[in-house]
C-alpha cells in the first residue's frame, strides 16, 4: 500500500486560505494520513518534483488577481521556464481557490496555478474548486462538495486502514507545551529577526487632520538603525509591520482564561511538526510574550475557532451553539453574532464562559497576528534614515458598545517615542 501522507500548502494573505488549508488536514487526520501544512514559500520548491504523496494547493486571491505575498516566490520558481515539460509528471495534486465572483479576475491565482501544474505535467487528482464568497453559503458552498469529491478519490487509492475518526473527538494538538520549572530568563523572548527585517526607533507621532475631522490621520516617522544596511525605496512602496497586543487587553485576557497566575512563569513549547510554528518564536518563553506578540486575540474569530472551541467546552448549551456554526447552515448566524459587529475573541469568550482552551491547545485554536502593510510617504533618496508612513487610524462604531479599534493602529498610537520596531 503506498504511503497514506498529504502536503497540504497554501497561499494566504488575510488568513482564510491557511484556516482552510488546516480545516483540510483536520479531516485528514479523521482519515489517517500524516498531515504537513505549510506556505507555498516556506516549503523547499525542489521537493515537489519528487514529491509521491499527493500535494493539496489552497490559495487565495489578494489585489486584482494577483497571487498572496506567501506563494510569490514559489510562483516565480514554477514559472521558470528552464524547468522541463514533464517536470511534474509524477505529481498528484489538487487545487482549491478561494475568491469573489463580484470581481472581474475572480481566483485567478488558483487557475494560473492549477494550469501550470498541468502544463508540467503535473496529474490532478480532482477538478479545480472555486470557493466564492458571492455564493449563499460562502465559500462552503464550493468547498463542503469539493472536499467530499476529493476524499472519495483519495481513500479509493489509499484504503482506510481503520474506521475515521468521529468529528466527536478532538484532533491531536500541534504541540506539546509544559511549564518548566529551572529560570532560563535568558531565553525568554529572545526572538530572530525576520529576513529582511530593519531595526527602526519611533521618533515623531503627530496627528495631521484636524481634531474635529471624521479620520485620525496619523504620521510615524521612524529612524534606521546605523548598524542595519540601509534599503533603498520610493514614496509608495510598501513597509511592512508585525503589531502587538496591548498589556491592557492581554492582561485582561490571561484573567479571563485564569492563566494571569502562570503568564510570566517559563514553558517550553515542542512542535510536533517544526513547520507549524515560525523559527522566529523562542521555544522557551512565556504565555505573556506569546499571547502579546503572537496571538491575534482581538481578531474577529473563523469557523475553524468555533470547531475547536467546540471540544472544550463543558456546557451543554455552549457545545450546541458552537455546533451551529460550524455547519453550513449556521454561517448566516455566525456572521450575524460575529462577523458583521466585529466581534473579538475576547468578546467570544467572554460570552462562553465554560469554554476554555487547554494549554497544549493554544497554536490550534488562537490565530497569528498579521503582518500590517503601509504605503511609505517618503523617499530614500531625501532621507536615507528616516521611514515616514502616513497612516489612517481604524476607529469604527458598530452594533457593539465598543468602538472597533484596528490593532496595529492601536498599537502605533500607544507607543512611545524611542521604540524600536522592526521595519520590512
Amino acid at each position: 500500500m503506498s504511503e497514506r501522507r498529504l502536503l497540504i500548502l497554501y497561499g494566504s494573505q488575510t488568513g482564510y486560505a491557511k484556516d482552510t488549508a488546516y480545516r483540510i488536514a483536520r479531516q485528514a487526520w479523521r482519515r489517517h494520513f500524516s498531515v504537513s501544512v505549510q506556505s507555498m514559500d516556506q516549503v523547499d520548491k525542489w521537493s515537489i518534483f519528487t514529491t509521491t504523496y499527493p500535494v493539496i494547493f489552497v490559495c487565495s486571491t489578494t489585489g486584482q488577481g494577483e497571487e498572496p505575498d506567501n506563494m510569490k516566490k514559489f510562483w516565480r520558481f514554477i514559472l521558470r521556464k528552464t524547468i522541463p515539460y514533464d517536470a511534474l509528471s509524477g505529481l498528484k495534486y489538487a487545487v482549491f481557490g478561494l475568491g469573489d465572483s463580484s470581481y472581474q479576475k475572480f481566483n485567478f491565482p488558483a487557475k494560473r496555478l492549477s494550469r501550470r501544474l498541468q502544463q508540467l505535467g503535473g496529474t490532478p487528482i480532482v477538478d479545480r474548486g472555486d470557493g466564492d464568497d458571492q455564493h449563499y453559503l460562502g465559500l462552503d458552498g464550493a468547498l463542503d462538495p469539493w472536499l467530499e469529491n476529493l476524499w472519495a478519490v483519495l481513500l479509493d487509492r489509499y484504503p482506510l486502514p481503520k474506521p475515521i475518526v468521529p468529528e466527536s473527538v478532538a484532533p491531536d494538538p500541534s504541540c506539546d507545551i509544559d511549564y518548566i520549572d529551572e529560570h532560563i530568563d535568558t531565553s525568554v523572548g529572545k526572538t530572530e529577526l525576520i529576513p529582511g527585517t530593519h531595526l527602526a526607533q519611533l521618533v515623531k507621532s503627530d496627528r495631521m487632520t484636524a481634531p474635529d475631522h471624521f479620520q485620525d490621520v496619523h504620521l510615524f516617522e521612524f529612524e534606521l538603525d546605523d548598524s542595519t544596511q540601509i534599503p533603498q525605496w520610493s514614496p509608495g512602496d510598501c513597509a511592512v509591520l508585525r503589531p502587538e497586543n496591548l498589556d491592557s487587553d492581554v492582561n485582561d485576557f490571561l484573567q479571563q482564561m485564569h492563566w494571569t497566575e502562570h503568564a510570566d512563569k517559563l514553558l517550553q513549547i515542542k512542535p510536533r511538526d517544526e513547520s507549524i510554528i515560525p523559527k522566529w518564536i523562542p521555544r522557551c518563553t512565556t504565555l505573556r510574550w506569546l499571547f502579546t506578540n503572537y496571538f491575534d486575540i482581538m481578531a474577529v474569530p473563523r469557523r475553524s475557532f468555533f470547531e475547536m472551541l467546540y471540544y472544550f467546552s463543558s456546557s451543554e448549551n455552549e457545545k450546541e451553539r458552537l455546533h451551529e456554526f460550524t455547519t453550513s447552515e449556521g454561517q448566516d448566524e455566525l456572521q450575524t453574532y460575529c462577523m458583521r459587529p466585529r466581534r473579538t475573541i475576547v468578546e467570544v469568550l467572554d460570552d462562553l464562559p465554560c469554554s476554555r482552551v487547554p494549554l497544549e491547545y493554544i497554536f490550534d485554536v488562537f490565530p497569528e497576528i498579521a503582518d500590517r502593510s503601509f504605503s511609505i510617504s517618503s523617499a530614500s533618496a531625501v532621507t536615507p534614515h528616516r521611514v515616514d508612513l502616513t497612516v489612517a487610524i481604524v476607529n469604527y462604531k458598530t452594533l457593539m458598545q465598543k468602538p472597533r479599534v484596528g490593532v496595529c493602529t492601536k498599537w502605533l498610537l500607544n507607543m512611545e517615542l524611542g521604540r524600536t520596531v522592526g521595519l520590512r
